[in-house]
């Protein structure tokens, strides 16, 4: 088999392969990536602060009732005229403004402990906001500066890709499949020569039965890292 065309192939491939690897390992793509990361934890976070935000309203709400009614009967008392009423029902009348006074004690904690929630919960929200705002801003900053990068590089992808194209015609089928596939894994080089009966890629060592095996058809695909293999002349 000549061996010479798939690796004409890879060899215009390799500068395919640096293009798209320096595109993948561009830092304002890992920003893209990570802002957008960021952004998502935030926009969950500020979904589960609006959910804790209506908590706190509807247990203020209900505070605020039961203070409100505990308040109401406390003022029915010190309207009655103490005179007029008996030493029993002013006895009764004393335990329950203690018991109110109880009440309206635990309500007015309640009140404090609300209030410092919404304060604390109002104080995450605006830091929600800010790390929200800020991912989107360097978000924006970086995708523009990775979008400059890639259309520079774009016109010589293309070029490069009809070039492959045009190549493959004359590559046996088979070869081509097999280097595609490991081409898309991001293995490469995928066609690697034998190397002192290893494999030039991972250097396993060829067993014999494979060493024969790779002499008569030419190449071979290596069991561990599933490179194509072939033979130097």
């Amino acid at each position: 088999m000549d061996i010479s065309k798939i690796l004409e192939y890879q060899k215009l491939d390799s500068e395919l392969f640096k293009i798209e690897k320096s595109l993948r390992d561009n830092e304002d793509k890992k920003i893209v990536n990570q802002m957008q990361q960021n952004a998502k934890i935030a926009q969950e976070r500020s979904f589960k602060l609006d959910e804790k935000a209506k908590e706190l309203e509807k247990e203020f709400s209900v505070a605020k009732n039961q203070y409100e009614i505990q308040r109401k009967k406390m003022d029915e008392i010190f309207a009655k005229d103490i005179d007029k009423l008996s030493k029993e029902e002013v006895e009764r009348l004393v335990k329950l403004k203690d018991k109110l006074s109880q009440n309206l004690a635990i309500l007015e904690r309640n009140f404090a402990k609300l209030a410092e929630s919404m304060n604390s919960l109002l104080s995450d929200f605006n830091k929600t906001k800010n790390a929200y705002q800020m991912a989107r801003e360097q978000y924006s900053k970086s995708k523009l500066n990775f979008d400059k990068a890639q259309n520079e590089v774009q016109p010589r992808k293309e070029e490069i890709s009809k070039q492959l194209a045009n190549l493959e015609k004359g590559i046996d089928s088979k070869i081509i499949e097999a280097y595609k596939k490991r081409r898309a894994e991001n293995i490469f080089p995928v066609v690697v020569p034998l190397t002192s009966n290893c494999c030039g890629g991972c250097r396993v060592e060829l067993s014999m039965a494979n060493l024969s095996k790779l002499k008569d058809e030419k190449v071979l695909t290596c069991e561990h890292c599933h490179r194509i293999i072939y033979a130097k002349d």
